[in-house]
């Protein structure tokens, strides 16, 4: 597998990514070896979606979070940068 070094895919979602992947085709060929027998499919993506609301749910709460604080910051006249801000406009 090669990867490209300026990405723009953080390497904690790439694995994300090929873990929920591995997990997929790991259900459907149990799936395909019992003969349905096993609910595998609808297990691996259940539990995989109850993943994705559970991280986004948990950055609604950093954001509010994060937002909170540097207008509280702003409010009081400091200067508050962002966390990973890119600083793009100088």
């Amino acid at each position: 597998m090669v990867f490209v070094q300026n990405s723009n895919i953080s390497p904690d979602i790439l694995g994300l990514i090929i873990i929920s992947l591995l997990l997929v085709l790991a259900s459907c060929g149990i799936s395909v070896n019992t003969n349905g027998e096993i609910n595998a499919v609808n297990a691996v993506l259940d539990i995989l979606l109850l993943l994705y609301i559970f991280l986004m749910i948990s950055l609604l709460y950093f954001q509010l979070f994060v937002v909170s604080f540097a207008a509280m910051k702003a409010y009081n006249g400091e200067h508050y940068c962002y966390l990973w801000t890119m600083k793009v406009i100088q």
